[in-house]
């Protein structure tokens, strides 16, 4: 004898919950294996992508430079932190451009890639020699912002400047760009910017060597308006007739004169 029991309506639907809950987790499963199928696939065949020769940097003839002026294209090439063949994909801008912003005489570096056809395009602003400078005992230039960069950074012919800094050896010259600047627009021709003493800044001009005291800004362009007023002095005095002009006070300059020994044999005479 079979005995039966019927089947209540909350148990109906317990079941059909069970079996409901049992289909949206094969679902989930099945969607999470094909969603790792699918980024698997992906990622390899990005790989693969990118290790085709239509994507990758096979030499140098592959990057242009611009705005280089003084340093020669292959002397930046040279300095690019890139190995060959290397994938488009894996070049970083960035870190190409701190490379050669730390390596060579540059101030700014712009990279760009262009993915087809695959190449570097590289713009450089130069850093521009102003001024000659000795640092521990190794030649080399100053720039308009006082940064130093060794000669042997540049090409051997290029134009020296015609201005020569005789920096301090325990400190940066300070105040570099403005005093640079101010040189720059001078009437008068200035040669040399002697800033070893920080009390007595020592300019060679044309008429001369000329004492400023210490250098300030305000004072120095009101210096520079003086020493260009005295333009006419090599016309009245023999520049060998005077050691220095001293403009440590513009409204008030002092001519240190060269005066010759006396003449014993005249004295001897008299």
């Amino acid at each position: 004898m079979t005995l039966e029991f019927p089947i209540s309506d909350g148990e109906a639907d317990y079941v059909a919950r069970r079996k409901q809950l049992r289909k949206q987790r094969r679902l989930r499963i099945f969607q999470r294996i094909w969603q790792l199928v699918f980024i698997t696939g992906l990622t390899g065949g990005m790989l693969w992508v990118a290790m085709l020769p239509e994507w990758q940097l096979r030499s140098s003839n592959q990057i242009d430079i611009e705005g280089n002026k003084l340093l020669s294209k292959d002397t930046i090439k040279k300095s690019l932190p890139i190995q060959y063949p290397q994938s488009i994909f894996q070049i970083q801008p960035q870190a190409i451009a701190s490379q050669l912003e730390a390596s060579i005489p540059v101030s700014k570096v712009s990279v760009s890639r262009t993915i087809f056809p695959s190449k570097l395009t590289i713009q450089v602003q130069e850093r521009l020699p102003v001024a000659n400078s000795t640092r521990n005992g190794q030649q080399g230039f100053l720039d308009a912002e006082g940064i130093w960069m060794p000669a042997k950074v540049y090409p051997s012919n290029i134009t020296k400047p015609n201005l020569v800094v005789l920096e301090p050896t325990n400190r940066p010259l300070s105040q570099w760009s403005t005093l640079y600047r101010q040189v720059s627009q001078s009437q008068v021709k200035i040669s040399q910017v002697d800033a070893r003493d920080e009390s007595n800044l020592i300019l060679t001009t044309e008429l001369g060597f000329v004492y400023f005291g210490t250098y300030k800004p305000s004072l120095f362009s009101t210096q520079l308006e003086t020493l260009d007023r005295l333009r006419a002095l090599p016309e009245k005095l023999k520049l060998s007739s005077f050691n220095y002009i001293d403009l440590s006070q513009p409204t008030n300059p002092v001519l240190e004169m060269n005066i010759p020994p006396k003449d014993k044999s005249s004295e001897t005479k008299s």
